[in-house]
């Protein structure tokens, strides 16, 4: 498995400066009308759609809200002047779905999809014919999916696609190799086709 640190996927700091929170998660005017037009009432959903929206813009995904930091969330209360009591939280599913929809359209994001995911098997598929470190190909895929304004699937996710592409890429180029051995290095058995590649070509042998 690859270190989520290893990569360049994002995540929240710890802990956060003050100068992050102003920069990052204070509401701008135009959010504030964002949320003005969207949710009139109830300071919850007013506080979850603006946690939802700031965290987007800093991460590229929506984090579950058990998980985005006390500090963020206090800071945004304040912000929008909600009472202390005011906690995030969703009852109901459609609600939270909704809401992710709207700052999608507001940020003029797309969700991650099917063209999503052949974006990134095209851009990695590519960049593993010379790279192999799992974690560099996932911020191919990363950079990839910001460039075209998609958001980021889970990280678990973006791990199993990034090994499954990963492998049948040096699959494709170990056969290759295989296909240009000579007949004194196919007879010596699958430790000469190593050393053929090693001095020879990039190849994965597993």
């Amino acid at each position: 498995m690859t270190a989520r640190e290893r990569t360049a996927y994002p995540r929240f700091k710890s802990p956060i400066a003050e100068r992050d929170l102003e920069d990052f998660y204070t509401p701008r005017v135009e959010d504030l009308q964002f949320l003005k037009d969207t949710i009139t009432h109830a300071p919850v959903l007013r506080l979850n759609m603006m946690l939802l929206l700031k965290t987007f813009q800093s991460l590229g995904y929506f984090p579950d809200l058990n998980e985005i930091p006390v500090q963020i969330v206090q800071h945004i209360r304040i912000t929008l002047k909600l009472p202390p009591e005011t906690w995030p939280g969703y009852i109901s599913d459609k609600t939270l779905y909704r809401h992710h929809e709207a700052v999608r359209a507001y940020l003029n994001v797309r969700g991650f999809n099917a063209q999503g995911r052949l974006l990134i098997e095209q851009a990695v598929s590519q960049a593993a014919q010379t790279m192999d470190d799992p974690a560099d190909l996932i911020n191919v895929g990363i950079e990839v999916l910001i460039q075209q304004r998609y958001e980021l699937p889970a990280f678990s996710q973006f791990e199993r696609l990034v090994g499954h592409i990963r492998t049948e890429v040096n699959e494709i180029i170990f056969q290759q190799v295989v296909g240009r051995l000579t007949g004194q290095v196919i007879a010596g058995g699958r430790n000469a086709a190593v050393e053929y590649c090693t001095k020879n070509f990039y190849c994965e042998v597993s």
